[in-house]
């Protein structure tokens, strides 16, 4: 799920991946093919920002609130109770029905089969050298040049979630937050803050829209105060990419889903450090310069100008 995000190492070959209403081939195939479902740790809420689940599976469900169970989906068997220790005892349990070793697969290899089908579809995307910059080649750049067990990432709601969930690799616990169902637009800046403020060591960058910088961009100034450096990417695309055909008198009359800005000006006027990049030849440099002044004490934001992304790993 969305919130279960680096929960498991999806550099692991048995990892699936993770999703919001977007996500990996292999993640969708298995929910709609598999014959049984273990969720743990989950809420097994029936939502517009997960993947939906079929019915007629076998459902085990683990959570720590017992009125999730049999909630929105009818489970087989209710496993309430802390997900590590129900974690350690089916581990107990599997050890004593199959053997140490367990069984003996191919389904590794079936993964990765399917994760190369669905990745060599978006392979041109993640490398675009379109102008604006492709949003794809950002999330691209990101998923190349960080250090990502010493890194803390995360997305705003909207185009930023549903583009970057299924294609970033999440490593280690807590190094990916995946957010975005109730909670308010522009919430990834003081997430980070937060974030960075847990962990000093850690590089933290939230992933956002122009549109969520409007809603939380001041505090960029709390970040430079507090002492907590972070790194703000704003998809500078001058509109809100999640409704382009939205509201057409209220955009005709008044123009409201339409956004200018001097992003990395507004960001220097607040003490940290603005960067414009307008070309994706310059996404991979600006990260790894964000990665050294963060280091140094400095807060950054990268204003990248990007276009009107509408593509989405979204799946009938």
């Amino acid at each position: 799920t969305m919130p279960g995000k680096s929960g498991f190492d999806e550099r692991d070959p048995l990892a699936l991946g993770s999703g919001s209403g977007a996500t990996s081939l292999q993640a969708r195939r298995w929910i709609q093919e598999s014959d049984v479902m273990l969720a743990l740790g989950s809420s097994l809420t029936r939502t517009s920002y997960g993947q939906p689940i079929p019915d007629g599976k076998t459902m085990i469900h683990n959570t720590e609130s017992l009125e999730d169970i049999n909630k929105d989906y009818n489970v087989a068997v209710g496993l309430p109770g802390d997900v590590k220790a129900t974690i350690a005892m089916l581990i107990d349990e599997v050890k004593a029905q199959a053997g140490e070793n367990g069984r003996q697969t191919n389904v590794a290899d079936e993964i990765a089969a399917v994760k190369q089908e669905w990745l060599s579809e978006w392979t041109e995307l993640l490398n675009s050298d379109e102008t604006p910059i492709n949003t794809y080649r950002v999330i691209g750049e990101l998923e190349r040049g960080l250090d990502k067990a010493n890194s803390v990432v995360t997305h705003d709601a909207g185009a930023p979630r549903d583009t970057i969930m299924p294609f970033y690799t999440a490593t280690v616990p807590h190094s990916y937050v995946g957010w975005g169902k109730t909670t308010h637009l522009g919430y990834g800046i003081p997430l980070m803050i937060g974030a960075k403020l847990a962990d000093p060591g850690k590089f933290c960058l939230n992933l956002m829209g122009d549109g969520a910088f409007g809603m939380s961009g001041l505090d960029i100034e709390t970040s430079v105060r507090a002492g907590a450096p972070i790194t703000t990417v704003v998809l500078n695309n001058g509109d809100m990419a999640t409704y382009p055909g939205g509201y057409p008198v209220a955009r005709e009359a008044f123009n409201m889903t339409g956004m200018t800005g001097d992003y990395a000006k507004l960001a220097e006027a607040m003490g940290a450090v603005g960067i414009v990049v307008t070309e994706p030849n310059e996404v991979g440099p600006a990260l790894q310069r964000a990665q050294q002044l963060n280091a140094e004490g400095r807060t950054v934001l990268l204003d990248i100008h990007s276009n009107m992304e509408s593509r989405r790993s979204r799946f009938d």
